[in-house]
């Protein structure tokens, strides 16, 4: 890498010191704008190598053009030459002290590389004064000739080659191959220049050689996107990857590896990175390694015709279990092989995400063509989703209103009905609530979809009792995301008032919140919409959470258990009478009980025993578009 930067024998041009100037301004501009959030410490360091570089050249500019006039200063000649010289020597001590960084040496390996270096620095600096003023080494004599004679940092330079070189082979395991062999072959280069340029007798390009192996780790490690931890490249340049191998018709595999806290765990443990790497090294080869947000890398492979990959997934799954058990990081891994059934590159990214979110940590799925096609619906879906939020038509086409009757066993009639929302799209036709209703919550778009369901509810209404059709009321769900809205109650007296229907046609059916700040706002609404006439289901007991003295805080006209508590029931005597006591409970209290999943006849009788007044399940009907419901209900 370093070699001699004196040989005043030679020829010389300062173009090539020129050159140093110039990339150490550039570098040192384009580093400071775009070294934003990375490691201060290394910036640190390449800053200063630019800042030592640039001083060193500029003094080897003075000293080799003052050597050439006649008349020159014998003090700036001295000067100039032991700060090119000392400049040198640190730029090469921070080089070490770098790499020494990137290959994770001990404090203790590191502290003792760094005497030897500094203590042989200065010895050398002693003996090249010595030998000036004995004349055996560089010196200018009376009559203002010069001569270089024997030059102790010739051998400093060789001595800081031989330690890098050995540095980089001795823990090679630490680094990924590619970063490896990138510094490799630069220091192979850097002093090949060097040797061709002492055959033809050349001093001009030494110093532009030398600098060429920190040039090399300011793109490897700062202005290329190589992580210095993990030599991932930065994930905004995965789908130029991939557009380049879909332009080429190269088929690929791409795993993705989420591990939470990974990114710091690499940085604290060497075991960890060493292990790392030789998982790499192990397993991976003609690969390239993105690291995303959040600790994802996502590997991408370019497949060969012969090669067979099912194999070498099972063979890094195997090797990644066995390195598991010994950090027991939790993980998700995720196979991928590139398809015509993905029609834009940014989905592949797409793609992994939505698998990551809905799968549970500590497993491996493979993609399938079924796992594209149901990302692309939910695409679909979530588009038509915005799009009815945008327009907000309280009438939109594709939200439809459908409807389960429920039975009322006091008057043995179908008078009361719960409204379901379905979407009906173009490209996929009908869509049910388990595939909407999720993203609706997740995108915060659920609350539109509401108030149009509340809205066509009260219009069906309406017009069942413009007909002549005897219906007590109608229930809509609601989730605790509608009541955060601070307009929800003013939305809901408005849109009943506006279909012309009294407030106790309508009930809102809610679900309890494990939140605080949810039941607050939950108990404000009912009893705000209560002092109305509108009635108040609470869904879904028995199901997950469920907390009596929240539910005894809330006035709620209705209790409807779950289908999950009617099951229990018919497991041994001790179940029935634990669901017949809840149920006996809330009756004492008042409460009317709705019980949800009703099947058969021997649920229904079940029902009747727990003081069930409201029955609902596919015993009296599935769910059907609400202008069906005409069929259930008594006309006057």
């Amino acid at each position: 890498m370093f070699a001699n930067s004196d040989l005043t024998l030679g020829s010389y041009t300062p173009v090539g010191d020129i050159i140093v100037l110039s990339l150490c301004i550039i570098m040192g501009i384009l580093i400071k704008q775009t070294h934003i959030g990375r490691d201060r410490y290394n910036f640190l360091i390449i800053m200063h190598i630019l800042i030592f570089a640039f001083v060193a050249a500029s003094a080897n500019i003075v000293f080799q053009t003052q050597l050439k006039k006649p008349e020159f200063n014998l003090t700036l000649i001295y000067a100039s030459r032991c700060i090119h010289h000392i400049l040198f020597m640190f730029i090469m001590i921070l080089y070490v002290k770098y790499i020494q960084g990137s290959l994770w040496l001990l404090t203790k390996e590191r502290l003792r590389t760094r005497i030897i270096i500094i203590f042989t620095t200065v010895f050398a600096t002693i003996v090249d004064i010595i030998a000036s003023v004995l004349r055996f080494g560089f010196y200018v004599g009376k009559n203002h000739e010069y001569n270089t004679g024997f030059d102790i940092f010739e051998m400093l330079y060789m001595m800081f080659m031989i330690n890098i070189i050995y540095l980089l082979i001795k823990y090679k395991k630490r680094v990924l191959m590619r970063v490896f062999a990138g510094l490799m072959s630069v220091l192979v280069i850097s002093n090949a220049l060097l040797c061709i340029q002492g055959y033809f007798k050349q001093i001009s390009y030494t110093l532009i050689c030398c600098f060429l192996p920190i040039v090399s780790i300011i793109f490897l490690f700062h202005s290329n996107p190589f992580n210095n931890d993990t030599g991932a490249v930065s994930g905004e340049f995965f789908p130029i990857e991939i557009k380049e191998n879909i332009s080429k018709g190269n088929k690929m595999l791409i795993m993705c590896c989420h591990i939470p806290g990974f990114a710091s765990a690499i940085t604290k443990s060497p075991e960890l990175r060493t292990e790392f790497y030789e998982f790499f090294r192990t397993n991976v080869r003609k690969a390239i390694l993105y690291s995303f947000p959040n600790d994802i890398l996502v590997l991408t492979i370019v497949k060969q015709k012969k090669a067979d990959y099912k194999k070498f997934v099972e063979k890094m799954l195997s090797d990644f279990s066995a390195s598991y058990k010994k950090f027991n990081l939790d993980y998700k891994i995720i196979a991928l092989d590139s398809s015509d059934s993905i029609t834009s590159v940014s989905d592949y990214h797409n793609i992994i995400d939505y698998i990551d979110n809905k799968m549970p940590f500590n497993t491996v799925v493979h993609v399938t063509e079924d796992d594209i096609k149901e990302y692309y619906d939910k695409h679909y879906i979530l588009s038509e989703l915005e799009d009815i939020v945008a327009k907000k038509d309280p009438f939109d086409r594709r939200v439809l209103v459908y409807c389960q009757p429920v039975f009322n066993l006091n008057t043995g009639q179908y008078d009361t009905a719960e409204a379901l929302m379905r979407l009906k799209l173009e490209k996929t036709g009908m869509v049910f609530p388990d595939q909407f209703i999720p993203l609706a919550e997740q995108f915060n778009l659920i609350h539109s979809l509401s108030m149009i369901i509340l809205n066509k509810t009260c219009f069906a209404l309406k017009g069942f009792l413009d007909e002549g059709y005897i219906i007590k009321r109608i229930s809509v769900n609601f989730s605790a995301i509608d009541l955060r809205y601070d307009s929800f109650c003013d939305e809901v007296k408005g849109i009943i008032e506006r279909n012309g229907i009294d407030y106790g046609k309508i009930a809102v059916e809610i679900t309890e919140s494990r939140s605080d700040a949810d039941f607050n706002l939950m108990k404000q609404r009912v009893i705000q919409l209560q002092d109305l006439g509108i009635k108040f289901y609470l869904d879904d007991f028995g199901t997950g959470y469920s907390n009596f003295e929240r539910i005894m805080e809330i006035p709620f006209d209705i209790i409807k258990f779950d289908r999950s508590l009617l099951i229990e029931s018919l497991k041994n005597d001790s179940s029935q009478y634990m669901v017949r006591t809840f149920a006996n409970m809330f009756h004492d209290l008042k409460y009317s009980i709705l019980f949800e999943g009703v099947e058969n006849e021997h649920d229904e009788n079940r029902c009747k025993l727990m003081m069930a007044q409201y029955l609902q399940g596919y015993k009296y009907s599935k769910p059907i578009p609400i202008e069906e419901l005409r069929k259930f209900l008594l006309h006057v």
